[in-house]
This record gives structure tokens, sequence and C-alpha cells, in this order.
């Protein structure tokens, strides 16, 4: 990228909500992938709490109680 970045609230109306249906799995994953590739380093971790927001159920707390690196 020549140094522009995605605002979080743009980036965000990449990834629709994840509710637990297996072939939305992948989509939802990658639609991830490539919203973090758009953001600001600056600025991950805030997109990380939203995401994380638009995940319901078991999922969310698995990943809430994780010690993620990235």
């Amino acid at each position: 990228m020549s140094g522009e970045f995605s605002s979080v609230g743009e980036t965000l109306k990449l990834v629709p909500h994840f509710k637990r249906k297996k072939q939305e799995l992948l989509a939802f994953f990658g639609n991830v992938g490539t919203a973090f590739a758009l953001i600001n380093l600056q600025k991950e971790a805030i997109l990380y709490k939203f995401l994380l927001m638009r995940i319901s159920g078991g999922p969310r707390t698995e990943i809430t109680h994780s010690n993620l690196d990235s």
C-alpha cells in the first residue's frame, strides 16, 4: 500500500457478524484478514475489540479468554 489506510469504521463494514454458522467461518476469517491488512498498525487493538463484538456465543468466550498475540 502507498501509506494510505482505511478507518476503523470503514474497515468494519467489510466484516459481517459471525453467528456460529460453519459455512460462514472461512469467509469471516478471510474478511478479518483483509480488515487487518487495511488498517494502520496503531489502530489494530481498536479494530480487534470491534471485531470481537461481531462474534457471538461460545467462540467469543473462547477468544476473549485466549492469549492472542495477533
